[in-house]
């Protein structure tokens, strides 16, 4: 990664945590305590709604084993993939930009996913949420 896009990569988990705080401190929940899954997958989402007319999140549900997540479907998995190193280089809205022309709600919401999963997992690379039990 080169420093430019660390740099995008930082301000994108700030921005996130801030929405989690904001959220938590909103609801008298603890800001201090480690971020759950589901609180980066609904943060995510509401970004995504802000960009993508129409666009209704699903809800955060941990998905069974047996069931394939929707960015791991080979039809939509190299688009899915391309779509979340945009996020991570050039922003997220520069990610989304390339989404809403593609007119693919499927490609969105598998973006949402991946991007939630792998935003979520640099979280636990900073220690900032804790594995679930």
């Amino acid at each position: 990664m080169t420093e430019t896009n660390i740099e995008a990569l930082q301000s994108q988990i700030a921005a996130l945590e801030q929405q989690i705080a904001a959220k938590r401190a909103e609801s008298g929940a603890d800001t201090a305590a480690p971020y759950e899954r589901n609180e980066v997958h609904a943060a995510v989402g509401e970004q995504i709604a802000e960009a993508v007319p129409g666009y209704q999140p699903a809800p955060s549900v941990n998905t069974p084993a047996t069931e394939v997540p929707s960015w791991q479907d080979p039809a939509l998995a190299a688009q899915v993939q391309e779509l979340v190193n945009v996020a991570f280089t050039q922003g997220l809205q520069a990610a989304l930009d390339q989404a809403i022309k593609t007119e693919n709600p499927a490609l969105v919401d598998a973006f949402h996913d991946l991007l939630a999963d792998q935003l979520h997992q640099e979280l636990l690379n900073r220690k900032k949420v804790e594995v679930a039990p």
